[in-house]
């Protein structure tokens, strides 16, 4: 059964015209071979908004992370800029 959901993703990728590493296919197959796609697919929707709500509770953190990140970045250049030498010095 594997190898014939492997035959169909490899037929799925080749259609879609787009290329892949050729262990994906295989790989994939195994992680579903147990698992009703009929009812991972219909219980997409089923969770709510709660993950919605989980991303959007980290997506804040991330950022001033980021913005935190960027500011030693700049501090960093402008001290190089101090110390007497520069890129097209």
């Amino acid at each position: 059964m594997r190898k014939y959901a492997e035959d169909k993703l490899n037929a799925l990728i080749k259609t879609a015209g787009v290329t892949v590493e050729p262990f994906w296919p295989s790989l994939f197959a195994k992680a579903l071979a147990n698992i009703d796609i009929n009812s991972l697919i219909c219980s997409v929707g089923a969770g709510g908004s709660a993950p919605a709500a989980a991303a959007a509770s980290t997506a804040a953190p991330v950022a001033a992370e980021e913005k935190k990140e960027e500011k030693k970045q700049e501090e960093s250049e402008e001290s190089d800029d101090d110390m007497g030498f520069g890129l097209f010095d």
